[in-house]
């Protein structure tokens, strides 16, 4: 995985100084870019932090006043498995959006609640994704850039003590519109994080009930460990927008 990542980065170093197919210019009406909505489905599998998952996802990308973009998305996961807790499904949805700064750079950030089932623990928690995005075309095809950082919130406990991992990650993403055909075009998805979580210790002394100390007096803190996840998506883009299907988005 560790290949995969720095060839994407690699790839995407190289596209910033890959000429783009329009010079820059301030936001106008006339701006070349695909500024109508684009309603998307697919479906979106990976693993993340030592866990695995398979799903459909489906979201939708409103771009209006020329600066800015609001998306809302959702991911249904029916196979979800996470090691030590067993299988079972899991379920993301996030609002958010873009404010664009010129033509091709802008800020991006969404919020996220995550929720999952799996052999006997159930539980949820609320993410933020806050950073930079950078669309144009590279290789010859509409492409968009995330630079993101992640922070977990309102960790969830679930029955038997299991707590969030406190994520702190970044994120790196990149979301490639491939082709057009008939009344619909075809996208795929990137997305890799590496940071830092919390391993779970023992409940009854890790602070998840408020109480820190061990059977023996001692203390029983979680432990902190570096990880990472990658995860890939092909999703339909409708409607085709003629004209357009070419130019960033």
């Amino acid at each position: 995985m560790r290949r995969s990542i720095l060839a994407t980065l690699a790839l995407s170093m190289l596209a910033f100084f890959a000429p783009v197919s329009r010079a820059q210019a301030p936001l106008s009406s006339s701006s070349r870019y695909d500024e109508q909505t684009r309603v998307l489905v697919g479906t979106v599998g990976g693993s993340g932090f030592g866990n695995y998952f398979f799903g459909l996802e489906a979201g939708v990308e409103i771009p209006f006043a020329h600066r800015y973009e609001l998306d809302s998305h959702e991911a249904f996961y029916p196979i979800e498995r996470h090691v030590a807790l067993g299988s079972g499904w899991a379920n993301q949805v996030s609002v958010g959006g873009h404010f664009w700064l010129t033509n091709g750079f802008g800020l991006n950030g969404r919020a996220e609640y995550s929720n999952y089932s799996v052999g006997t623990v159930s539980k949820g928690g609320d993410y933020a994704f806050g950073g930079v995005t950078w669309r144009k075309v590279a290789w010859g095809i509409p492409v968009r850039f995330y630079f993101d950082y992640v922070r977990e919130f309102n960790n969830g406990i679930s029955a038997n003590g299991t707590e969030s991992a406190h994520l702190q990650a970044g994120d790196f993403r990149m979301v490639a519109r491939m082709g057009c055909s008939t009344s619909i075009c075809s996208r795929i998805e990137f997305d890799y994080q590496a940071g830092h979580v919390l391993t779970q210790s023992n409940p009854i002394c890790d602070g998840t009930y408020g109480i820190t100390g061990g059977p023996n007096g001692g203390p029983c803190y979680r432990s902190g460990a570096w990880s990472g996840g990658a995860t890939a998506s092909f999703v339909v883009e409708f409607p085709r927008h003629r004209g357009y299907e070419d130019l960033p988005f």
